[in-house]
This record gives C-alpha cells, sequence and structure tokens, in this order.
C-alpha cells in the first residue's frame, strides 16, 4: 500500500483488455487517528515538516502533542535524550497544547508532570539542564513537576536557589514549600527569594520565607527597599516587625517610597527611624520633584521634629486615609 501525504486520497486508472478501472490509493489521513498520530510523532522533524504541507496532517499532529505520552515520544526523537526535558519549558507552544488534554479534567501541572516522567521513562535526562529545568517548573508553579525532578536526582542543594527566587517572585507557595522541605535555604542566592517576593507583592511568599529563616536585613535590607518602591504597606510592615532596618544605606527604603510618592509607606518608615534628611535630603528631593505633597508633609514634619516633640507625625498618621498599595 502506498501512503500519500496528502488531504486527499489520489488515485489509479489500471486499463487491460476490454477493462478500465480506477483504484483508489489511501493517504495518510484515512488511517485511524491514533495511528496517524503516532506515526507523526514518531517522525521527529520529519514530522513537523510533514505538516508545514497538509492542513489535516497540521491538525492531526496538534491533537496529539495533547497527550503527554505521544508528546514524549516526540520530543525524544526530535531533540534527543539529553535536550529532550529541556524543550518542555523552552516551547511555549507544547504546554498550550498539553492544555488541550482538558476533556481528561487534567490541569496544566498534571499535564505537563505525566510528560516529564515519562521523558524519564523514554530515557530522557534531566542533569543536562537540572538548574533550567527546576527554576522553570517552580517558576510556572508546576508543583507535581518539581517534586518528580528532586525525586529524579536533580540536586536542591546546587540548582534549588534560583527555583526558590523563582517560586516566589510568582508567588507559588506549594512549590516553595516543597523546595524548602528538599533542604533549599530561605537565604539562597543572597538572600534573593525575599527580596523577589517583596519586589512583586507576594505577602504570603514573603511570609513563608520569613519562618523558614530568611533574613530581612541581608543586602542592607534590600527586602525592604523592594516593598516600598512597589508601595506594598503590608509587606513593609512585616519586614520592618521581622528586624529590617529602615535606616541602612542612607534610608534608601524611604527614598524609594518617596519617588514613588507612596505616603502610607513613607510614613511607616519614618516611624520606625528612617531618616528624612540622609542623603542630603534626597527623600524630599525626589518627592518634591514628583509633586507627593503628601508625602512632602510626612517628611517635613519629620525633619521638624525635636527630640520628644513627635505629636505632629503620630496625628498624620491617626488622620491620614491610607490604603496599602
Amino acid at each position: 500500500m502506498v501512503l500519500l501525504c496528502a488531504d486527499a486520497s489520489s488515485s489509479l486508472t489500471v486499463s487491460g483488455v476490454g477493462l478500465s478501472m480506477t483504484v483508489s490509493t489511501p493517504g495518510l489521513l484515512d488511517l485511524p487517528a491514533p495511528i496517524l498520530q503516532l506515526i507523526l510523532v514518531s517522525s521527529g522533524l520529519g514530522g513537523v515538516e510533514a505538516t508545514c504541507a497538509c492542513a489535516g496532517l497540521r491538525k492531526a499532529f496538534k491533537l496529539a502533542l495533547a497527550y503527554p505520552e505521544l508528546a514524549a515520544i516526540y520530543l525524544i526523537k526530535r531533540y534527543g535524550p539529553n535536550t529532550a526535558l529541556f524543550h518542555v519549558y523552552n516551547k511555549p507552544q507544547l504546554r498550550y497544547y498539553l492544555r488541550c488534554d482538558a476533556h481528561n479534567g487534567v490541569d496544566q501541572d498534571c499535564a505537563t508532570n505525566k510528560l516529564i516522567r515519562e521523558l524519564l521513562r523514554l530515557g530522557a535526562s534531566p542533569r543536562v539542564q537540572e538548574r533550567f529545568l527546576l527554576t522553570a517548573a517552580a517558576g510556572a508553579g508546576d508543583t507535581l513537576v518539581v517534586r518528580t525532578l528532586l525525586r529524579a536526582g536533580l540536586n536542591a542543594g546546587s540548582c534549588g536557589g534560583r527555583a526558590l527566587v523563582a517560586a516566589s517572585a510568582a508567588g507559588h507557595v506549594a512549590a516553595m514549600e516543597v523546595l524548602l522541605r528538599a533542604g533549599v535555604s530561605a537565604r539562597a542566592e543572597n538572600g534573593m527569594p525575599l527580596r523577589a517576593a517583596c519586589r512583586e507583592g507576594r505577602v504570603e511568599a514573603a511570609r513563608l520565607l520569613l519562618c523558614h529563616g530568611a533574613d530581612p536585613r541581608s543586602a542592607a535590607s534590600g527586602a525592604l527597599m523592594e516593598a516600598a518602591r512597589g508601595g506594598h504597606l503590608g509587606l513593609v510592615l512585616e519586614l520592618l516587625a521581622a528586624g529590617a532596618d529602615p535606616r541602612v544605606d542612607g534610608s534608601r527604603a524611604l527614598v524609594e517610597a518617596a519617588a514613588a510618592g507612596h505616603g502610607c509607606v513613607v510614613l511607616a518608615l519614618l516611624v520606625a527611624g528612617a531618616q528624612p534628611h540622609a542623603r542630603n535630603g534626597l527623600a524630599l528631593q525626589q518627592a518634591e520633584a514628583g509633586g507627593h505633597h503628601q508625602v512632602l508633609e510626612f517628611l517635613h514634619d519629620a525633619v521638624s521634629r525635636t527630640s520628644g516633640g513627635g505629636g505632629n507625625l503620630f496625628r498624620h498618621a491617626l488622620g491620614a486615609a491610607c490604603t496599602p498599595a
């Protein structure tokens, strides 16, 4: 039987003595869908090239990639065992196709985990790109995948820090918990996980890190500066309560909050001891340049206070209508 890569079957005319007949020759699209899909994914690059010439094959190929078992075969055939796992996260369209498996009630994490496990079964090596894989999975919130990769032997100590940073920035607390239980330090990467959580306003992620020993004073209280810059009042208060110093680095957190016009954050930092005149009054300059009048009022009041005469500032704190950003 001749298999044709065409949208329709072709025909062959057979003639003889007193006889002429047309015989249909089946094409690939005449095959049962499971067989056609298996042929396409098993062809690797050849399957991709075939889809470029035929809309029907292109549709069948996309449907095949919705199934983790078939997607795993394709990745192994197309890229080989050393880099197949890398392309699970390097190819965004592949994870999009996996979401098409909704008819089985499978969510993204579960579908991706099935694909990862199938690739491992087929001999794919996770060690070549272990840092990338763990970071990508944690950043995507694929908690099941993170567990699978750790069980496959990925070293949480050597590559888990970056993964924790990615999960913290995205607020994926479940993935963070898996990494922390695996031995990744909350202080990894010079405190970057906490700073990433504070930069993005991830309160629950920051709380988890603080509970596991993250140091709010690391990198000159960089987490406080990130939270202040973003106007995340709740995080600022939690960091101050945990021991972050608002005076370090020339009261940098105050300067950042003043420049952005976050009045409530400025007030909280001043009450905690930030110096309004630090850096030659840079916080005042930034607030004035931005036209942040409430911030200027708080700063001027703090500058003019004398020892023991801080009543005006606290009256502002009680009277100001502050809404956390």
